[in-house]
């Protein structure tokens, strides 16, 4: 009889495991600091908490995972100027990547797990892309003009896409991976929100428009610099930026924050004090389907919101989910 009682109580484990994971769909990333110390947070679409990862890494940002859900590369600054370290998930061990005076941050993890591309400032005054080995090795500089930022991989890894300021303007890029190719995509990129490609290839989000007009928007444009659209209407003093592209292809995620002090021309005041805090939402892709969902409110800073690889979530409960689930096995058993 108790042999027959632990069968059926694995079984509805098995089986309630089964349809929690069915029910999580694309899980998306971002990061909580308290008392220091950073905690990854993983939410599904609806906002509910599916996992939390604590870390011993402070003031850690901007995470991109490995294609194989093992590894999260990030940026910190607690060792000196902001450095690219990569965070081992099953161990919670941080290898650090870059080593240089100058600042390196926004990291991308390419799709084919070769590389990570990241901007620096380590050779001039202006940011470029650069890309690198997973482990740091065979540097090498992609762009020489004018001031570049956060770089996103194509899915096949061939491609770049980045955001470039050059002569008081800003436009949307793609290059190869290689540095070559360059082509502009798109005129009037008003912030560095780099681009993020959709899953087949096709499409580019990025934001782009004036805070003080109508707001600063996630739009999507056909790589083959056609058919541009507008994805959010987040009205006058808002910005919202950092999009990425849900691995399925439902679902952009970005942040939003809003200016809540104008200071006076030519008086110069810390960002926090002129930005609310950021919220994170998710907006289907293909538009007009509904209004953005919020995902967590509350966020200092900007937060760079990142979608998690499917490889990567669990295929058996986590320990928090094991306690809660044998907790109400224990109870149905009763």
């Amino acid at each position: 009889m108790r042999y027959t009682q632990t069968c059926i109580v694995l079984c509805i484990a098995f089986l309630l495991n089964s349809s929690l994971q069915a029910a999580q769909g694309p899980v998306l990333s971002y990061v909580v600091e308290q008392a220091g110390k950073a905690d990854i947070y993983w939410a599904d679409t609806s906002g509910n908490v599916v996992r939390r990862i604590k870390t011993d890494v402070p003031q850690m940002s901007s995470l991109s995972w490995s294609p194989d859900g093992r590894f999260v590369a990030y940026q910190s600054n607690h060792e000196g100027p902001p450095n690219i370290y990569v965070l081992n998930i099953q161990n919670r061990v941080s290898q650090r990547l870059t080593n240089h005076e100058g600042r390196s941050l926004r990291p991308a993890w390419s799709p084919n797990g070769r590389w990570i591309a990241f901007v620096s400032d380590r050779d001039g005054a202006y940011l470029d892309v650069y890309r690198m080995d997973t482990d740091g090795s065979n540097l090498r500089r992609l762009t020489n003009r004018g001031n570049n930022w956060r770089p996103g991989w194509s899915p096949d890894s061939q491609w770049i896409a980045y955001s470039s300021f050059q002569d008081k303007r800003g436009a949307l890029y793609i290059m190869t991976a290689d540095g070559k190719g360059r082509k502009q995509l798109k005129l009037g990129v008003s912030t560095p929100s780099g681009g993020t490609w959709s899953p087949d290839g096709k499409q580019i989000a990025f934001a782009a428009g004036r805070e003080l007009e109508d707001g600063v928007n996630i739009r999507v444009i056909d790589t083959d610099r056609d058919n541009p659209r507008k994805l959010t209407r987040v009205g006058q003093l808002a910005l919202a930026s950092h999009p990425a592209w849900s691995p399925d292809g439902e679902w952009i995620a970005y942040s939003k924050k809003k200016i809540v002090n104008l200071p006076p021309p030519g008086v110069r005041v810390a960002i926090a004090e002129i930005y609310s805090k950021c919220t994170i939402y998710i907006v289907k892709a293909k538009g007009g389907t509904g209004e953005p969902r919020e995902i967590v409110n509350g966020l200092p800073l900007q937060p760079m919101p990142a979608w998690v690889p499917k490889t990567a979530l669990p295929v058996s409960p986590s320990p928090e989910k094991q306690t809660t689930l044998w907790g109400r096995l224990k109870q149905t058993r009763k």
